[in-house]
């Protein structure tokens, strides 16, 4: 299983953890099975928020709304690790209540974040493939037909065809060369 993330929800994300450092951000995240679509960023209310992160029950509550009203669904959570790398910690995997939810992992022990997501029970871990999107993928239309494409280039051709015909029309006479006295 592969879930598809938007560079730019990444990047709200990390930048998210940066600015909670050496805390732990965390939040929502709101989408489909097979992409994350939304980050609900939230304020970690934990006593200890350096190493273990809770969200604060009113602005969950607000974000489940927000995520309602954009017609998503809840797919998971993210927090960070400020010095560990992005691998569930015991305390993680024991939180976890919902085996159905992601849990996506923003690791800032080394230069750039690093981002990993986990499907948790309290049986099991196991990785999920992350693909970073473009957030404006290119809009391609339908490829041409082979006789599209015979049309394109017999066009082509006669476009220079007449170029060269003018060009020609246009040229001044030779000039004449006389014999030499």
């Amino acid at each position: 299983m592969a879930v598809r993330i938007p560079y730019l929800v990444a990047r709200q994300i990390s930048d998210h953890a940066a600015s909670r450092q050496p805390s732990e951000a965390c939040g929502l995240l709101a989408g489909t099975d097979e992409q994350i679509l939304a980050a609900y960023p939230l304020t970690n209310i934990a006593r200890a928020p350096q190493t273990r992160f809770e969200f604060d029950p009113n602005e969950q509550l607000q974000a489940l709304k927000a995520i309602d009203e954009a017609q998503l669904e809840w797919i998971g959570a993210y927090h960070s690790h400020p010095h560990s790398a992005p691998i569930p910690s015991r305390a993680d995997i024991e939180a976890c209540a919902d085996s159905g939810l992601l849990q996506l992992i923003v690791s800032l022990s080394r230069s750039k974040p690093q981002l990993k997501l986990w499907r948790i029970d309290r049986d099991s871990v196991a990785p999920i493939e992350l693909i970073y999107a473009s957030d404006n993928p290119p809009e391609s239309g339908p490829a041409l037909s082979l006789s599209q494409q015979a049309a394109v280039i017999i066009v082509a051709i006669a476009a220079v065809l007449i170029l060269l015909i003018i060009s020609f029309t246009l040229l001044p006479p030779a000039p004449q060369i006389l014999p030499a006295p």
